[in-house]
């Protein structure tokens, strides 16, 4: 069913029009159609490797339901062939969207054309593709995020999902609702190897996934793998093992590595023969087992509250569209918008520089014309001609049907929140802060607002002071989101939970530490915090303190993008 030349381009094009629902993302000479597709082709070595295991145990039909540059195809055919299989093309079968993948076929006199189709497989069942059921499902699925998987391709993916009897909530991206896909055209004790986005060990609509593939496998492996292996992208990727499938409920194993290249040794680990001075956390960061142990301890100990019982954490303004909403002074007295709506605020994490955000920090921020300010016109002053003109740029850019503005009455009144008592940061390269609030100003949501319990009696200082130590800086590690780029993000929920050693002694070395800081020298403060709460105070020996410490820049560096074993983070 392939297309060829004019058709390819026609087909093409209507599926890209067809990924991108809004008609201001349309111009599609601006995006990358790889990127729009979701395309990041497998390089032959690791799909050798994830072939290899997949067909270990059958010879029977294979299918890669996306198989881009058929690195999994040519794989399969190569394996096949060397076990004496009579042409194997014959038993291997793929899908993909895009026509052009087409051209790669027909370099592989091995594969064969009429088993590869052309079609969304999200809008395919079994009995669409002969072969099916298939003893071995192998691939690299669409990387497509939830904001670009629109139209009649969410769509085909919500009726899939029917079928399946799963719900995946509308944050989750294409390779999700591929992999849910594939297991109705799998075979009894079948086998899928599969390479998807590090989502499935970080975003919570991946429990969906994760819980269906153990209800589905006797054996489930995800294994992280280090190295950025994909040219035009950090995304770091999870290859997924799953074994004899239709069997009893199974077991998830989460595992990783720095290279590709380990991924075979991890897949053939026999049972009951991993290490056990290292251990893989379910979101793929790897840890000696006594630093876990001696978190735990430190979780337990008197001094050691969570930040919800000390705090409650909210998300910070949203407003919908940032630009519009949040101008600097220079902008806002062009247009001629009053004072009086105006709301000062910090819209970005790099804007703290210490352990408290002052009046004097943010006065600088307003006469360096940053964007720290946002519209928010009162009654009174809705019509003065500066927040007239203010609104009608605003109809004209549509911004006024943007979902979070269509929740408003009216649209352009932003709801200011309380004032918070200070702020966390929410996505950071280098460790979490907690900063106190003196300037009195709000904060977006790029920050988390905090407000401290009147009935606990934590002082604020030694609470800043105790975020700063490494105990808190492993926890966040092992609990937090590798976000894009390799920084660390911080979910409310994951805020509320983190262990605050909170001595109050620590209130005497704010100053001093918030002044390291504020200079440029963060490491030094978060080893002096170290030496004052956790050693002079919680008593932990030296050893100790230092292996939390080197644990600290271990997870770092696993979180920060490498390729090839270099760090570019």
């Amino acid at each position: 069913m392939a297309l060829h030349s004019a058709e390819q381009n026609v087909a093409n094009k209507q599926l890209l029009n067809a990924l991108v629902a809004d008609p201001a993302r349309r111009e599609i000479s601006r995006i990358n159609p790889r990127r729009l597709l979701g395309a990041y082709y497998t390089p032959d070595a690791l799909a050798n490797i994830l072939a290899t295991w997949a067909l270990a145990p059958e010879n029977g039909n294979v299918l890669d339901p996306s198989f881009g540059g058929c690195a999994f195809l040519n794989a399969a055919t190569t394996i096949l062939a060397s076990r004496g299989v009579s042409k194997p093309g014959e038993r291997v079968f793929g899908v993909d969207v895009d026509p052009t993948c087409m051209e790669y076929v027909h370099k592989d006199q091995n594969l064969v054309e009429k088993n590869c189709i052309i079609r969304d497989f999200l809008s395919l069942s079994p009995k669409n593709i002969p072969g099916a059921p298939f003893h071995t499902i192998i691939g690299n699925p669409p990387y497509v995020r939830h904001h670009w998987f629109n139209g009649t391709i969410r769509k085909a993916g919500r009726t899939a999902m029917a079928a399946a009897g799963v719900t995946l909530p509308e944050t989750a991206s294409a390779w999700a609702y591929f992999l849910i896909h594939t297991l109705s055209f799998i075979a009894k004790n079948g086998r899928l190897a599969m390479l998807v986005p590090e989502a499935i060990l970080q975003a919570d609509y991946a429990t969906v996934v994760r819980d269906l593939l153990t209800s589905r496998f006797d054996h489930v492996c995800l294994v992280h793998i280090r190295d950025r292996l994909f040219e035009g992208t950090d995304e770091a990727v999870v290859a997924v093992a799953a074994s004899q499938y239709g069997g009893k409920k199974g077991t998830l194993r989460v595992e990783a590595v720095e290279h590709s290249e380990d991924l075979a040794a991890v897949l053939n680990i026999p049972k009951g023969g991993r290490s056990t001075s290292h251990l893989t956390t379910q979101k793929g960061r790897r840890i000696d087992s006594q630093t876990v142990q001696l978190l735990g301890e430190l979780e337990q100990h008197s001094a050691t509250k969570k930040i919800s019982d000390v705090a409650t954490v909210r998300v910070g303004l949203v407003t919908g569209a940032n630009k519009y909403f949040i101008r600097n002074a220079k902008n806002l007295k062009q247009i001629g918008i009053p004072q009086e709506s105006w709301v000062q605020l910090v819209s970005r994490t790099r804007w703290l520089s210490g352990l408290d955000f002052t009046k004097e920090d943010l006065q600088e921020l307003v006469e360096a014309d940053q964007q720290a300010i946002l519209v928010r016109p009162t009654p009174a002053s809705k019509k003065a001609p500066g927040i007239k003109q203010w609104i009608d740029e605003g109809i004209k850019a549509d911004v006024h049907k943007r979902y979070k503005c269509t929740i408003r009455d009216p649209w352009f009144r932003v709801d200011p929140k309380t004032i918070p008592d200070a702020f966390a940061t929410c996505t950071r390269m280098g460790a979490p802060l907690l900063v106190l609030n003196e300037a009195g100003c709000r904060c977006t949501n790029a920050l988390h607002a905090m407000y401290w319990h009147c009935r606990s009696d934590a002082l604020p200082p030694a609470i800043a002071v105790g975020f700063l130590t490494s105990a808190v800086s492993v926890w966040a590690e092992l609990h937090g989101r590798r976000y894009g780029g390799g920084v660390l993000k911080m979910e409310p929920g994951t805020l509320n939970r983190t262990p605050v050693p909170i001595v109050q002694s620590a209130e005497d070395a704010f100053d001093e530490l918030n002044k390291l800081i504020r200079n440029g020298r963060e490491a030094e403060a978060r080893k002096r915090a170290d030496d004052l709460v956790l050693g002079d105070q919680l008593g932990l020996p030296k050893k100790d303190i230092q292996r939390l410490q080197q644990a600290h820049a271990q997870l770092m560096t696993q979180r920060r993008p490498t390729r090839n074993g270099t760090n570019h983070g």
